[in-house]
């Protein structure tokens, strides 16, 4: 596993630590250098006196050279925050902020990692490019801290502004229609003031004065098309706010977390382009109904990347639970554990043969593995889900007495159908095509917009 490390370079002088044959290549361009790291055992670490750096200089280098030789992610983190309180130059407060932040993902503390990160961007003129591309970064990139900071980082896109894109995207035409139809509105707004004057001295009489039938017709041709255009442009305008609403929401179930097991969580956007989610909330035993219905389509709906995220709106906390339900309840706890012997058989077998499970074959699509892609998806969240659902009901008109619903997403994360009681998974299978399909690269994501 790589960590890589920003490189401590002053203006006009060489790079004060080398580490590899590469370092100097990437410090001449102002890139982070790359070192090997392991974290090293906390019992470990505790056996070395801590170094007592005499300057920000010194610890960085020393943190850089624990990061390398020691493998001790503990005492290099240490070392950076103290750099940072040795009054350091922006080069030194950019490195040692940089390589924080990698040593924190590596610890996987991503709410510090991500402001280290931001710091160094904003404060002392790091490139975002470089944390776009750094590989060390993935898992930091992958979090919705970071999804959250970029929007206040220098050179990021704030939510607002994806919104806006995203709303522009599936219009692409109404932009050019309200600077046409908005400069013709102003034009004719000002025809038409010109004109109320002619008018004026038309009824006034005198020998100059315009001709009054002339007037009172070119008036009635500008009136009606200030009328016309106007409608015109307020009926972009609202079509834009209205679908502006709708992004925004869709913006926000793109925010709502999945929890993939081993310690893995991503936002649901990262499995735009990858994953048709279909949201069953209700009642437990509605949720576990309508996806066993599911089961005669299994395979067709898995073709259409169909996947399910099952939101339960447990009961009552004084309330006793079933013993079924403590059943389940046990088994999610085993699974956390890693404990294996619950839903698991190819496990079972392979260690009831004494041999190892066959690793499950992986590729990168997307910022997502294929075994992500998996049937059933965990909310990481559940109050934020149940939040964001109630609102989504009450958005869409759904009658918020049936507490029982389903919401499909296409792959671009917009909201295709939604509606109470169980999905309609043949109607979905007949609508939606094929993963490969050349009708989803032309034509997901459009549709009833709600």
């Amino acid at each position: 596993m790589l960590a890589r490390r920003a490189s401590l370079q002053p203006r006009g002088s060489r790079p004060c630590f080398v580490a590899s044959r590469v370092a100097p290549r990437l410090a001449s361009r102002g890139l982070p250098v790359v070192f090997a790291a392991k974290q090293s055992s906390p019992a470990a670490a505790s056996k070395s006196p801590q170094y007592q750096p005499t300057s920000a200089r010194d610890a960085i280098e020393r943190g850089t050279e624990v990061f390398k030789k020691q493998n001790n992610l503990d005492e290099a983190v240490r070392l950076y925050r103290v750099g940072l309180e040795l009054q350091p130059n922006d080069d030194e407060a950019r490195a040692a902020l940089y390589n924080l932040g990698c040593a924190l993902t590596k610890q996987k503390k991503f709410a510090e990692a991500t402001e280290a990160i931001e710091r160094a961007i904003n404060d002392y003129g790091l490139k975002l490019i470089v944390a776009l591309r750094d590989d060390d970064l993935q898992l930091l990139r992958e979090r919705r801290e970071w999804m959250d900071a970029l929007g206040r980082m220098k050179g990021g896109m704030s939510r607002q502004t994806k919104a806006d894109l995203r709303t522009e995207a599936k219009a692409p035409f109404r932009l050019p229609r309200l600077i046409l139809f908005g400069g013709l509105l102003a034009g004719a707004g000002l025809g038409l003031l010109v004109i109320l004057a002619r008018l004026a001295a038309a009824l006034q009489g005198g020998p100059d004065a315009p001709e009054l039938n002339e007037t009172l017709t070119n008036l009635g041709i500008n009136t009606a098309a200030v009328a016309v255009l106007s409608f015109l442009v307020y009926r972009d305008v609202s079509s834009k706010q209205a679908e502006l609403r709708v992004t925004t929401r869709e913006e926000g179930l793109g925010r709502l977390q999945v929890d993939l097991g081993k310690d893995r969580v991503l936002p649901l956007l990262k499995f735009r382009g990858q994953v048709r989610p279909v949201i069953v909330a209700g009642s437990r035993t509605f949720v576990e109904k309508a996806i066993k219905e599911a089961e005669g389509q299994y395979l067709n709906l898995r073709d259409r990347a169909v996947s399910v995220v099952p939101i339960i709106f447990e009961k009552a906390a004084n309330v006793e639970l079933d013993p079924e339900d403590k059943l389940r309840l046990l088994k999610k706890e085993f699974a956390k554990d890693g404990t294996k012997g619950f839903g698991d058989e190819a496990a079972r077998k392979a260690a009831a043969a004494g041999a190892e499970p066959k690793p499950k074959k992986v590729s990168v699509l997307g910022g997502i593995v294929d075994a992500d892609k998996k049937w059933r998806l965990e909310a990481y969240d559940a109050d934020e889900w149940k939040a964001w659902i109630l609102e989504q009901k009450e958005f869409s008109g759904l009658s918020t007495a049936e507490p029982n619903c389903y919401i499909q997403v296409q792959l671009d994360g917009t909201v295709r159908t939604s509606g109470t009681g169980s999905p309609p998974w043949d109607k979905l299978v007949d609508e939606l095509p094929l993963l490969n399909d050349v009708r989803t690269r032309l034509t997901d994501g459009v549709g009833p917009q709600e």
